[in-house]
């Protein structure tokens, strides 16, 4: 990753901290970045990209691996924000927004769509709606990461219960960066 693009994303990580922005921490942008180079997935898709902290670390990647990332979220002010801040960077050829429920949106989109790539760090009380309304749009094979397992465990935790006896997976708890913790699922 280039100097000025980590400079940009620690001013954005700071911003986030001041104003109470549920971005995802260094750690989880850098795995996920990571982890994208390796899977090298053509269609990524993210629920919550809050104001594109996460946003930017993927695009970075699937600009080097050639992917389309497809990003959903509902609050208005962050997701303004994102828009702006993927501009900023450079990546806006490589991000496709869209604004509101992301159930809604997810089931609106072209059937054809597969993803092999997902990050779920959408509200964590609709996990399980999440999940449900993705399956029928994974390759054999994709990658699905839920952020913020650990974190927030009584809003998981019907998401959590219900992947316990999910079969067609194998699923993961990392417990990354103190108590956040990520859930990486691979769907066969």
């Amino acid at each position: 990753m280039k100097e000025d693009l980590k400079k940009y994303l620690g001013g954005l990580r700071v911003y986030g901290v001041e104003n109470d922005i549920p971005n995802v921490t260094n750690e989880v942008g850098s795995f996920l970045n990571m982890l994208i180079q390796v899977k090298r997935p053509k269609i990524i898709l993210e629920i919550g990209c809050a104001n594109g902290y996460s946003t930017i670390w993927m695009a970075e990647a699937a600009e080097k691996v050639g992917a389309k990332l497809y990003t959903i979220d509902h609050s208005a002010p962050t997701y303004a924000e994102a828009q702006k801040n993927i501009a900023e960077v450079g990546f806006s050829d490589f991000v496709e927004f869209s604004f509101g429920d992301a159930v809604e949106i997810i089931t609106q989109m072209n059937e054809g769509l597969k993803f092999d790539f997902v990050f779920v760090d959408g509200q964590k009380a609709s996990y399980l709606d999440f999940w449900k309304v993705i399956q029928d749009r994974l390759v054999p094979g994709a990658v699905i990461i839920f952020d913020d397992m650990m974190a927030f465990p009584e809003k998981t935790k019907e998401f959590h219960d219900f992947m316990q006896s999910e079969e067609g997976i194998e699923q993961l708890l990392i417990p990354i960066d103190g108590n956040d913790g990520i859930l990486v699922v691979i769907k066969h």
